[in-house]
């Protein structure tokens, strides 16, 4: 499969915050064509640290993942080693100023088997298909979606509720004895011509409703005009708020994937569900990073036991 994407578009704002923790991959507002790897992330832990640790994260796991060759289907393990980049360069950026620093992830990778998204934490990541709507929607590693599928909250109540902005899950230095955060990996063979994958922070979803994004998305307009409506509306947001914005151009499969897709797509899961048949157009994974670096295992020691 050989998947083109069109021109792509960016934001990052400010917002209402005194300082801007997200951090985005690649850091330009305007994309040319063909590229494949895309990523936001969202500082957390206040002062700099947040934009410390988002910086590296989105660099370094853009960076591993433009030297894999995506003419071949990115693999779990080319993504966990992505995955161990950025977590040990987390762990060797730790100093006492630095120590509480966190991120969030999203991610998305073009590849010839598909595309794979990858989250970890809040912000979001859409899979929208103009005419059908949401095919897939990340599901928030955070405090309030864990009580709306407990049935303590509505979605509608979760969406303003005070501990919204509490994540259950972040990318941050761990120490040996720890266990860092897993990420969630979405894969999906099911895209077409003139699909959206939109990944945005949380400051972004202050202010669009899944609907609202739907109806913008599947609107007249070029993609450069839906994103500056997004921006636009972003703007008042009292959260940093950044995202990209993807539309596939073209999509060329051989006879081989042409049958199988067309076979799969009478008998598409949902997204929302954890599948783990890789032998379907879309499965799902859990990747915990574990490999460590022999700085990141020194620096801790001096700093658990004063050496």
């Amino acid at each position: 499969m050989k998947i083109t994407t069109a021109t792509s578009h960016s934001f990052h704002q400010m917002g209402g915050r005194g300082n801007q923790e997200d951090s985005r991959y690649p850091d330009i507002d305007i994309m040319p064509a063909g590229q494949r790897v895309f990523i936001v992330c969202d500082g957390v832990g206040g002062c700099d640290n947040g934009e410390v640790a988002s910086q590296l994260v989105a660099s370094i796991m853009g960076t591993q993942l433009e030297k894999a060759n995506l003419d071949m289907e990115l693999t779990d393990d080319q993504l966990l080693d992505a995955l161990d980049e950025a977590y040990i360069a987390l762990d060797n950026a730790a100093t006492s100023d630095h120590d509480e620093m966190g991120t969030t992830l999203t991610l998305l990778c073009f590849h010839a088997g598909g595309a794979t998204m990858a989250h970890i934490g809040d912000s979001r990541i859409y899979h929208i298909r103009p005419g059908e709507g949401i095919l897939y929607r990340s599901d928030d590693h955070s405090l309030v979606n864990q009580m709306v599928h407990n049935g303590q909250l509505t979605p509608e109540e979760a969406v303003n509720h005070p501990q919204s902005n509490v994540i259950t899950r972040c990318m941050s230095p761990t120490a040996a004895d720890q266990r860092r955060s897993m990420a969630t990996v979405f894969h999906t063979a099911n895209i077409e011509a003139g699909d959206y994958v939109m990944l945005c922070s949380d400051g972004v979803l202050h202010c669009m409703s899944d609907d609202e994004l739907v109806a913008l998305l599947e609107g007249d307009g070029s993609d450069e005009a839906k994103a500056h409506e997004m921006a636009s509306r972003s703007a008042g947001s009292s959260d940093n708020n950044t995202a990209w914005l993807v539309r596939v151009e073209a999509v060329e499969r051989d006879a081989s994937e042409e049958l199988k897709n067309d076979s799969d797509s009478n008998n598409q899961p949902d997204a929302s569900d954890t599948v783990q048949s890789y032998g379907s157009t879309m499965w799902m994974s859990e990747l915990a990073s574990e490999r460590r670096g022999k700085q990141s295992l020194k620096k801790r020691w001096f700093r658990l036991f004063g050496k």
